[in-house]
């Protein structure tokens, strides 16, 4: 992990570093030739108000994150978010049937079910197709802050821990739990009729007969119209309002993070301040939306840092390029990645050709930069030998010199990411050639 930390003197100070750490990162990945994608994200367990991941799109990815086709709205599934409650109104009548999805809060005493239609439709390619929609766990997490997202069994757990809570063998050994209590929200999709009516779920189950028991009268029914399913590729933009949602996922490579004073008020971390300094009294906000209302220490001439960490994964971002963009041959490295930028094959009959080309490519000229180059000229290896590691290690430009060479005076030229093969140039052609497409790879 590559790390940053900076301190600054004030919130808008902190503001200009963390627009400057962006910044850096998005001209180091772009200059990896790599796809990306800049996301807004939760701070989590780190804190602050303010963070953007960076992601490389690959199937292999733990991450899922939104984008529109549209406008320039991304986000990482955990703070997306589809329309306000005002902009939704419940069907008055059944149309479809519904399932239920089930959490339960830490302490194992409130149990959430979600009720949603077992399929919606949505507009991913045309016409307009059905599909099973899936419950969006951080939204009922936002909702229900204490609710356990680890929990495999929220049902099988709220029974069992209830059941053994009271037994009369275990009600005096034990401290006194929280109360049992059920809470119910229903999609916007569900009727009124259906939530009039009440009767959700398979009530001959044995286990949903135990929860009535152990709930009694305390269940409660939320009467926010909200839209509980995960998005969908095709699902409405909540910035631009275009269907036009792509979800990709994706591995985090980097991420950033503006922390005001959530380390340095704890720990008092202060600097003494020059007579002229300002303390901050009202709330800052700092590029892209992060808010921070720092707090005073007790003498005057003091003040918190406001501070930011901000990292990249140098071994994760190696193995997920490597990963999604190798191919049956090898490995595809972009050129800044490569172990050399250009390799130089040749037959033993045109190793002082093959030299040349090396000084041609790798020594300076006029309009020329040089390019770290690699002669392979491994002896007791045949050339079709060095065209197959060269593959497998992932050269992004290939110079072959062989039969041709001898015969015409012409080099071969593979481009690998660029679907060049063999393409025949000239040695006084070749730094053209090649200069005119180095910022494709």
């Amino acid at each position: 992990m590559k790390d940053l930390y900076t301190f600054d003197a004030t919130p808008q100070d902190a503001g200009e570093t963390y627009n400057k750490a962006r910044m850096a990162y998005k001209n180091f990945f772009d200059e990896l030739q790599i796809p990306y994608l800049v996301a807004k994200a939760d701070s989590g367990a780190i804190g602050g108000d303010l963070s953007h991941e960076y992601h490389f799109p690959t199937l292999s990815g733990e991450d899922t994150i939104l984008s529109c086709d549209s406008c320039s709205y991304a986000v990482n599934e955990e703070l997306a978010r589809k329309s306000a409650s005002a902009d939704l109104e419940r069907p008055t009548t059944d149309r479809t049937s519904y399932k239920s999805w089930f959490g339960l809060s830490k302490d194992r005493s409130h149990l959430v079910e979600a009720i949603l239609p077992q399929n919606i439709e949505v507009c991913e390619g045309a016409p307009p197709q059905q599909k099973a929609p899936e419950i969006n766990p951080y939204l009922l997490k936002t909702l229900y802050p204490e609710l356990d997202l680890g929990i495999e069994d929220p049902l099988g757990t709220f029974t069992e821990y209830w059941t053994a809570h009271q037994s009369p063998k275990t009600s005096q050994a034990t401290d006194s739990p929280p109360i049992p209590q059920l809470t119910r929200i229903y999609d916007y999709k569900v009727s009124q009729a259906s939530i009039d009516a009440g009767s959700f779920g398979n009530n001959e189950n044995a286990v949903i007969q135990r929860v009535s028991e152990i709930v009694g009268s305390r269940r409660s029914i939320s009467q926010t119209s909200i839209d509980l399913a995960r998005f969908l590729n095709g699902d409405k933009c909540p910035e631009c309002g275009h269907h036009s949602i792509k979800m990709q996922q994706t591995i985090e490579l980097g991420h950033t993070f503006y922390l005001g004073d959530r380390y340095s008020k704890p720990m008092n971390a202060t600097f003494t301040t020059p007579p002229s300094f300002q303390h901050v009294d009202v709330t800052a906000v700092v590029g892209g939306g992060g808010k921070q209302t720092p707090s005073t220490p007790a003498r005057k001439d003091q003040a918190y840092f406001q501070m930011g960490c901000h990292g990249i994964g140098i071994s994760r971002m190696i193995a997920a390029v490597a990963d999604s963009l190798a191919d049956k041959q090898g490995l595809r490295w972009p050129r800044v990645m490569a172990p050399f930028e250009a390799a130089i094959l040749a037959t033993d009959e045109n190793k002082g050709a093959a030299e040349e080309v090396w000084d041609l490519l790798a020594r300076p000229a006029d309009g020329w930069h040089p390019l770290d180059t690699v002669l392979d000229d491994r002896e007791g290896k045949g050339l079709g030998w060095k065209l197959k590691d060269a593959d497998l290690i992932g050269f992004p430009i290939v110079i072959i010199l062989g039969s041709r060479f001898a015969r015409e005076a012409l080099c071969e030229v593979s481009i690998p990411r660029l679907e060049i093969a063999l393409e025949k140039v000239s040695m006084a052609d070749l730094r053209h050639y090649i200069g005119a497409r180095l910022d494709k790879i």
